[in-house]
Order: C-alpha cells, then structure tokens, then sequence
C-alpha cells in the first residue's frame, strides 16, 4: 500500500498495525495452511473485494496471498517511532508475513482521489507470520512495549500530525493489544483512522489493519464493528 492510496501494498503505515493470532498447536503451519486462514470478501459484511496490487510484474500477488521472497520485503507492516526501544525496531525489521492479503470495500459515497475531497476509502489488510513459538513469544512482547512505547501525540511527517491510543480488543489468542491511530492527511483535507489488534497465539502472529481514509464525513466503523472483523478472522485460524 502506498501511504496516499491502498492501490500499492509495497510501504504500510508503521503506526497502524494489528496482530490477531493462528494456530493453536506447536506445529509451524505452511504457507498452504496459512492461505487458508486468511479472511475472504465473503467473510464479512460488505461490498469487499480482493486487491492483489498492481496488473502485472513483480508486485502482482497471488490470490491465494501466498508472497514470494522479494514480496515479503516489499511488504513491511509495521515501522516503530523514534521513541521505541532498539529491541523493539529490530523485532520488527525481523518480522516479514509468509501470506497476505487486502480487501477494498465499496462504498455509496466513496473517495476518488486526487479530486474528490469528501467520502471514504476503506480497505482492510491481513498479514500473517510463523515461527518457532519462542521466538513468536519474544517478538510479540517486543513489539507490544514498542507500540505502547509510541502511544500519544505523532508529529507532523509526510502525513500527519496525529495521535496513537491504546484501544481495547477482543479476547482471542494468548495475547493481544490494540491501537486506535488518527492521522492528518497531508493539507488536513481527510484524516486517516486507523484500528489494528495485536494478537499471538502459539507461534503464528497475524497482523489486521482495518483503514478508514475520510473526508467531510463521520467514521464508517466503530470500535464494535472492527471487533467482529477481528473475531472473524480469528475463528478461521
């Protein structure tokens, strides 16, 4: 995803990141196994439908979300503040998703950029990650201490400024931690609202961004509804 608009998945926003967790036994599931838990249009409410990047090259994804090795580098998901721990940004740089996928939802009054200054752009991301449990155990609680570590006021960058809240989550998973993070876009004529989960269970982390680019208008999700999204996701795992 490109920071201005969903159509390229290569650069995330590191402050909007969600991890929901996988597998309940000790088992490293395949990238087979992993595809298949990945949340599908027909999952959720809505008129959502796959994004796999731009038509052609490298970039393209499969639609079973399973990333070749280079796609796993051009697909970070999560980038620390200054303010995070070394520990925590190494964890991050560590972490690269075996499977992915984006939906984009449509919706009566969205956005059609560059132009169109009131609406929604809505999409909702999914990346999931395995590993040897301790090491899943270990990077989650990096990451966790990081994320809380750049709660509060962003400063003005590319985008912005904005700010990162802790926000309550369900319970799934052996451990989970949520943000609710709103950013100015750039000449304040729309503000992203970003909700995200982290969860682990066992040794698979999944990461759920559920994005709410909006103009001129009132949120289109509530905490509520981004709940039952991540619940969703979590019982295909």
């Amino acid at each position: 995803m490109n920071k201005r608009h969903p159509s390229s998945f290569a650069a995330v926003i590191g402050v909007m990141c969600l991890f929901v967790s996988c597998a309940s036994d000790e088992a490293i599931p395949s990238a087979e196994r992993l595809s298949d838990a990945l949340i599908t249009a027909d999952d959720i409410d809505g008129d959502w439908t796959l994004f796999a990047g731009p038509q052609g090259g490298d970039e393209q994804i499969d639609p079973s979300g399973i990333l070749t090795n280079e796609q796993r580098e051009l697909v970070p998901s999560l980038e620390m503040c200054d303010e995070a721990s070394d520990e925590a940004k190494r964890a991050t740089e560590r972490l690269r998703p075996v499977v992915f996928r984006q939906l984009n939802l449509a919706v009566d009054d969205g956005i059609d950029p560059p132009f169109d200054r009131t609406g929604h752009l809505i999409f909702l991301q999914e990346f999931l990650y395995t590993g040897d449990r301790k090491e899943m155990e270990d990077t989650f609680s990096s990451i966790r201490q990081g994320l809380t570590d750049c709660l509060g006021d962003l400063p003005a960058g590319e985008e912005g400024p904005g700010r990162a809240e802790e926000m309550d989550v369900p319970e799934v998973g052996d451990e989970s931690f949520g943000v609710l993070t709103t950013i100015e876009e750039a000449g304040g004529w729309a503000e992203w609202r970003i909700q995200s989960l982290i969860v682990r269970d066992g040794p698979v982390i999944v990461s759920l961004v559920l994005v709410d680019i909006r103009a001129d208008v009132d949120p289109y999700f509530s905490t509520e509804d981004f709940d039952e999204i991540a619940r969703i996701a979590a019982a295909k795992l």
